[in-house]
């Protein structure tokens, strides 16, 4: 009686193939839940974020936070919330527009406005480059914002 079967060198070689496809997978997988790395100036976004120096300022007449760029990195835009207590609350709304160093831009809060004793804080928004060189804006984190006291 013939017995056939599969010889150890070509088990090994389906094992191998085997693990091997299922680590592309799992790869595959697991890379669409990394955020995917902007550049700017050749460095990682992030790190531009703590050489941004703006000024902020808040015209409760007009209802608009004035932001002055006195820095070299161009500002995409700013997000500004209201900070009431320990909470913060971002306001929806268009706040793009490109400031370069020693330009300003007014921004209105038309929703809703910040009533005195409250606090406005606004975080510069960059414009980094993916590896595709595609453009995205990047918000840095509220650390490197500035907090405007209401009156």
């Amino acid at each position: 009686m013939n017995k056939r079967a599969l010889s150890p060198v070509i088990a090994t070689v389906l094992l191998i193939a085997l693990v091997l496809v299922l680590a592309v997978i799992i790869f595959l997988w697991a890379r669409a839940f990394l955020p995917e790395q902007l550049v700017k100036e050749g460095s990682p976004i992030e790190n531009k974020c703590g050489e941004v120096v703006f000024v902020a300022e808040y015209d409760s007449t007009s209802n608009e936070v004035v932001v002055l760029n006195q820095g070299n990195i161009p500002l995409h835009g700013v997000k500004i919330g209201i900070k009431k207590g320990f909470s913060l609350e971002f306001i929806e709304g268009d706040f793009t527009a490109t400031i370069r160093g020693g330009e300003t831009a007014p921004f209105e809060i038309s929703s809703n406005p910040p009533e005195s004793g409250n606090q406005i804080v606004v975080v510069p928004v960059l414009l980094g480059k993916t590896t595709n060189d595609e453009l995205k804006s990047f918000v840095c984190d509220t650390s490197y914002g500035q907090t405007i006291d209401v009156q």
